[in-house]
């Protein structure tokens, strides 16, 4: 997770489901605090849970940043 937008591209080349989620997404910080449960039960690499808790702190950061920003997708 590193580099998410490498990521992506390499994704959209090799015709990989991939899906992007805003930081203005209220949905989203819930369903990545999750993510680093079950990526921690199922023994990923310290490495890759750091890279989530990485994202976490960001999204974490740009709600407290920016509150009204922050909304339910449409």
């Amino acid at each position: 997770m590193k580099d998410q937008k490498a990521l992506l591209l390499r994704c959209l080349k090799n015709d990989i489901p991939a899906m992007v989620f805003s930081g203005n997404d209220i949905l989203f910080l819930p369903l990545l605090r999750q993510y680093l449960i079950d990526a921690e039960m199922a023994g990923c690499t310290q490495e890759f849970l750091d890279d989530i808790k990485l994202r976490i702190a960001e999204f974490e950061k740009h709600v407290e940043m920016s509150p009204e920003t922050i909304k339910l997708p449409d």
